[in-house]
Parts: C-alpha cells; sequence; structure tokens
C-alpha cells in the first residue's frame, strides 16, 4: 500500500512538472513571440535566436506532452491470460472493456490462491513503475531542451548585440 501510494504520488508530480513546463513555453510562445516579431522588423539580425527560442519551446513542449500521453490499453483481458498470470485486472486498463460477469470471475481467480494475489500485485507495481520511468525520461529530456535551448538562444543573441552594437 506505502509503495502504490508512493507511486501515486511520484506520478501526480510529474504529470504537475509536464503541465508547469506546457504552460511556460505556451505563454513564451504567445507573449513573447509577438514582440519578438515586431522588434524583427527592426533587428533582423536576431533571426537565429528567435528561431532557436521558438524550436527550444516547440521541442520542450513536444516532450511534456509525451509525458503525459496515457499508454495505449485495450480493456480486455481473457481468462487464459489471467490463469497464466500474464494479466493484471488491478489495472483498469486491462479489464475497462470486460463484462462484470467476466471481470469478477477474472478477480476470483486471481485472489483464490495467496501466490496468485501477491503475484498481481508485484506486477501491478512493477509496471506502474515502467510507467513511471518512460514519464520521468521524457521529462528529463524536456528540462534539458529547455534549459540548453534557453542558455544558447540567450547567448547567441548576446553575441549578436556586441557583434553588432558595439562595433565602432
Amino acid at each position: 500500500r506505502v509503495t502504490l501510494n508512493n507511486h501515486t504520488r511520484l506520478r501526480q508530480i510529474a504529470d504537475n512538472k509536464a503541465n508547469i513546463m506546457l504552460s511556460v513555453n505556451a505563454l513564451i510562445i504567445t507573449i513573447a513571440m509577438p514582440v519578438l516579431v515586431s522588434q524583427l522588423r527592426q533587428h533582423p539580425e536576431y533571426i537565429i535566436p528567435f528561431i532557436m527560442i521558438l524550436g527550444t519551446c516547440l521541442s520542450s513542449m513536444v516532450f511534456a506532452t509525451l509525458a503525459t500521453v496515457p499508454m495505449k490499453m485495450t480493456g480486455l483481458t481473457d481468462m487464459d491470460s489471467i490463469k497464466a498470470g500474464r494479466s493484471n485486472l488491478f489495472f483498469f486498463g486491462n479489464f475497462y472493456s470486460m463484462s462484470y460477469a467476466d471481470y469478477k470471475l477474472g478477480i476470483q481467480e486471481v485472489t483464490s490462491k495467496e501466490e496468485n494475489l501477491e503475484d498481481s500485485i508485484m506486477r501491478d507495481l512493477f509496471f506502474l513503475g515502467k510507467s513511471l520511468g518512460r514519464k520521468y525520461r521524457q521529462l528529463r529530456i524536456c528540462y534539458i531542451i529547455f534549459m540548453i535551448g534557453m542558455v544558447a538562444s540567450v547567448g547567441v543573441a548576446g553575441a549578436e548585440y556586441l557583434f553588432f552594437f558595439l562595433q565602432p
């Protein structure tokens, strides 16, 4: 139970981080980009940092979105998979398309032996961990893209300022 609660909290944290990144990048695109575009007419030399910021925001948003995309599920498990221990009826994605009668039979099979129940709980925790690993890996990529892209964009903009405006 403690492990399941930890997984649930970690999932909420990951989803919140992804939503923060989506919001920050959307704000940059909707607020800063129009300002930058209007400045490009007067300062066309800033086109490269502008494209870098836009590319950074879009790439970061893609990985933040990928971190929140649900796994593809069929919602259906057959009794052979349940009996063989290849399916987990504690995860909704494996039973939401089943009839209640089939689900009930499956749960009765899972809970009929202590070993089956323990195996199902372990399988549930294992796949929750796999899902969290995927989510956090994509969030890490999202944050790294954002950090490197913003630093590089500001660096290029600063270098262009020095090159174009501080020349005698």
